[in-house]
């Protein structure tokens, strides 16, 4: 598959008719900062008891059968019979009419993202001072990231941020978000998707000892990068450290943490392993960890805009890793992920700040700048509730910086987490 394919059938997408709204939702109503009508829904603490989202409502009552209504009078119109493609508009709209405000689920994912980005400093900071009994609390948070990732698509945007004083907390913390949401998509089962968010977490524990050449300015030289290429063996014998982990467990956490850097064409390592030899959870993280590095930045490059980075991995498909995680990381960030930004055909400039699941060039963003690139009143655009407004292009750090250098550097400082 080619990204110029991909992109051809986006463009192809019937876009949604306009539609009369008779009044805001709730969603655009919150991040235009008008009152909301029904009450905030408070947030659960994070040791709080998970919602069980399996349980069947109650069914409603049985009722009488309803007679059949009377012909309509000669000369009365019949009301139109509804198309499924419709219905299905209907449908998609009341969901979104009926979802949560912005500000509620994006409260509501930074303490989750949070809580992941602690832990993975925790893992990190601990793991060579002896043994530890971090798994339980690992896969407590993973649990508790599958329920949200269900239900919460802001979550995902958070995996945007990058960690100054040291890469690899925001980078363990993003790739088990994102290996998380791709194992959802592919069907996973909840404990396998859980596992996996562990086994993520854990992926570049072996970096801890190549710590100065992860930081080294500038690119490695062969000696170098052979020397770093042991990181996936160290990573696999730390797993051995964690006191509260089935042997079992721990025999598979670390047949996937030693496959994670290994690629279907065998340009991988460290066995050179091909196609089936790779485990698929090494296959999911090994294009989540890809992915999120080339869209950070790091000591030798600057970040890569998250658009350029999926069209490379899609262009990728089938040399470094097979179409179903291609697939999966398509569906879960499309064409444009959280934290690209773009020029609308309004001229305005935005970030997209969350998928729309099942469309790949109409997310939510959040509008910046004017056209002229000066600032602009900031307000959250729903592209699939905007019909006639669509994403134009991508929008490069370099011609950011030339137009608008003040701009550039607070958005370079926002891109770093702060624990506030």
């Amino acid at each position: 598959m080619k990204f110029s394919d991909l992109n051809s059938r986006a463009k192809k997408e019937e876009a949604p008719e306009p539609r009369v709204r008779e009044k805001k939702t709730a969603y655009f109503r919150a991040s235009a900062g008008e009152p909301e009508k029904p009450a905030a829904v408070p947030l659960n603490p994070l040791d709080a008891p998970l919602m069980d989202f399996s349980a069947k409502p109650a069914s409603a009552p049985e009722l009488p059968p309803v007679a059949a209504p009377d012909p309509a009078p000669a000369g009365i119109p019949v009301k139109r019979f509804i198309s499924r493609k419709d219905q299905q508009r209907q449908d998609e709209a009341a969901v979104r009419a009926s979802a949560r405000p912005f500000r509620e689920l994006d409260a509501q994912a930074r303490e989750i993202y949070s809580r992941n980005m602690a832990l993975a400093k925790e893992l990190i900071g601990q793991i060579d001072r002896g043994y530890v009994e971090k798994y339980e609390s690992i896969m407590r948070q993973a649990e508790f990231n599958s329920q949200a990732l269900s239900a919460n698509p802001v979550l995902l945007s958070y995996t945007r941020y990058a960690t100054a004083d040291d890469y690899l907390y925001a980078h363990s913390a993003n790739v088990a978000v994102i290996s998380q949401a791709m194992g959802l998509v592919l069907g996973l089962e909840r404990s396998a998707v859980n596992f996996l968010g562990f086994c993520a977490m854990a992926h570049d524990l072996g970096m801890i000892d190549h710590a100065k050449l992860a930081k080294h300015e500038g690119r490695l030289t062969d000696a170098e990068y052979s020397e770093i290429m042991l990181h996936s063996e160290a990573g696999a014998a730390r797993i051995d450290r964690f006191l509260d982990m089935d042997a079992r467990l721990k025999e598979q956490a670390k047949k996937t943490i030693l496959q994670v850097h290994e690629r279907i064409d065998a340009g991988g390592y460290p066995g050179r392993l091909t196609n089936e030899e790779i485990g698929f959870p090494a296959q999911i993280i090994g294009i989540a960890d890809v992915y999120e590095a080339m869209s950070h930045p790091r000591s030798w490059r600057p970040a890569g805009h998250p658009h350029n980075v999926m069209k490379h991995l899609i262009d990728k498909e089938g040399h470094g890793f097979n179409s179903r995680v291609v697939k999966a990381l398509i569906e879960v960030f499309s064409i444009y992920p959280p934290g690209s930004l773009v020029a609308l055909s309004t001229g305005e400039i935005a970030n997209v700040v969350q998928v729309n699941p099942g469309s790949l060039t109409r997310p939510v963003v959040s509008v910046l700048l004017d056209p002229d690139f000066s600032p602009a009143l900031p307000r959250l655009v729903d592209l699939l509730e905007h019909p006639l407004t669509g994403i134009e292009r991508i929008v490069e750090e370099e011609e950011l910086l030339a137009r608008n250098s003040k701009f550039a550097a607070k958005q370079e400082l926002e891109r770093w987490w702060v624990d506030w």
